[in-house]
């Protein structure tokens, strides 16, 4: 019968003298370590999204509000509504000045 198999690898047996070297002290700052690794990765990626779903609606209501005013500038002066007039000639204003550069 082969004896060999049955010893522990030598990995496993590093890992139990390292272990063993630690006190009760370090075993629980190495779990609240990695517990607090393991929330901090969480909440960056959460972040993350949260991020990238604010800035998704930013860009729709941007696009919203153009598609609005563009046609708004489309109707004679005289329909439309007075704050959007406002807003309208700024915006031809700045318009006229990106075509022209």
């Amino acid at each position: 019968m082969d004896s060999t198999s049955h010893q522990m690898p030598y990995w496993w047996s590093a890992c139990l003298a390292f272990f063993s070297t630690l006190t009760l002290y370090d075993c629980v700052f190495c779990i609240g370590a990695a517990i607090s690794a393991f929330f901090t990765i969480k909440t960056y990626y959460a972040s993350r999204r949260e991020r990238r779903q604010q800035l998704e609606e930013e860009r729709k209501r941007t696009e919203m509000l153009r598609a609005y005013l563009d046609s708004v500038i489309a109707k004679p002066e005289s329909e439309r509504p007075t704050a959007a007039e406002v807003v309208a000639k700024a915006t031809e204003g700045e318009r006229k000045t990106n075509a022209d550069t």
